[in-house]
């Protein structure tokens, strides 16, 4: 399998750290007393600082989710010299989305001109493209496809995130989302014509699946307990704590034990970029060398299942990447699940 292009898109408002906790403040000034807001901003502070997190882009007026999915598939579809109709293969991978039904990949293989290509979504919070890269080998090694195209537009910030607050012990549940940037990426795939050396490891334990959601109206009715526990529908929650400790301990283990991969001398790592604080958590434990490792969080934030390609195209533009380098790809995300990679680029 090779990587002919990986292109992005971001939006114009570059967001501060800053802004965010001033924007929160403001919107609950009618709803939290003085002792209670300054209790939030010293804590929107203290965890901005643990996170690593200094920037990120929003949409800004008039920007629409749709723009930056078609900017990225078209830059890439440009970069690699290929017409739209050579494509025969879109996955839509990742989290944002206008609608449950149908495939949101329809419209991008409408929008985009694909008219060869059949499509689906892939859907698994962050996991999304690192499942898609598998199932994209998968077909090609097949030669069931010949060009794919794996698109994701991760534009969630405004739906989802939570501003209204009932008490300062809201932010424990609802400060994650604060770290989200918005990113479209688009990846063409095609076979290399030789032996394909790349590898990936997936691992899930979906009993943790309540440690961060995106809950529908009708949550409760598939919940084990009956009840959502008072989830706000549409509405970002997560136990970063919780989370966090959980999916670097098992990351870190599911490395280790993928021989396959854990074996191989690799040029650049590029995990899931949910905060610098991880990253370094999960590079110190596996003895990795910092110098290798390449960290895009404290830029742009967490863009969901757009982390590992907009980390990729990033380290290809600054020279961080080339031709010939093995990659590994770390990933922990909602559900729980890991997932581990390696090719050469």
């Amino acid at each position: 399998m090779k990587i002919l292009n990986i292109s992005y898109a971001l939006p114009s408002q570059e967001v501060s750290n800053e802004s965010l906790i001033e924007e929160l403040l403001e919107k609950n000034r009618k709803n939290l007393s003085s002792e209670e807001l300054e209790q939030v901003e010293t804590e929107m502070r203290k965890l901005f600082k643990l996170s690593g997190t200094v920037t990120r882009y929003h949409r800004g007026i008039g920007e629409r989710a749709l723009d930056f999915g078609v900017k990225a598939g078209k830059a890439a579809l440009k970069k690699a010299g290929v017409k739209p109709e050579e494509v025969d293969l879109l996955i839509y991978a990742g989290v944002a989305r206008g609608w449950i039904e149908p495939a949101t990949a329809n419209l991008f293989q409408s929008e985009l001109g694909l008219k060869s290509a059949t499509c689906f979504d892939v859907m698994d919070a962050c996991a999304s493209w690192i499942r898609s890269m598998a199932i994209a080998k998968s077909f090609l090694a097949q030669k069931a496809y010949k060009l794919v195209m794996i698109l994701n537009c991760e534009f969630t910030f405004r739906e989802y995130a939570n501003f209204d607050f009932k008490s300062s012990s809201d932010l424990e549940n609802a400060f994650s989302v604060f770290t989200i940037g918005e990113a479209a990426t688009a990846t063409l795939l095609t076979s290399n014509g030789a032996e394909d050396d790349s590898v990936f490891s997936f691992k899930s334990w979906g009993e943790k699946h309540g440690l961060c959601k995106i809950p529908l109206p009708n949550a409760d009715d598939f919940s084990p307990n009956h009840t959502s526990d008072g989830l706000k529908p549409m509405s970002f929650f997560t136990m970063p704590g919780e989370l966090l400790s959980f999916t670097v301990r098992k990351l870190v283990r599911h490395f280790k034990e993928t021989q396959a991969i854990a074996s191989k001398v690799h040029d650049i790592f590029i995990g899931h970029a949910v905060s610098v604080a991880s990253t370094s958590r999960v590079v110190k434990l596996l003895g990795l060398d910092p110098s290798r490792v390449f960290e895009t969080h404290a830029r742009f934030g967490n863009t969901v299942a757009a982390s590992l390609p907009l980390a990729l195209a990033v380290a290809v533009a600054e020279g961080k990447l080339v031709r010939g380098m093995r990659v590994s790809l770390l990933m922990g995300s909602a559900g729980v699940s890991t997932a581990v990679g390696s090719f050469t680029y």
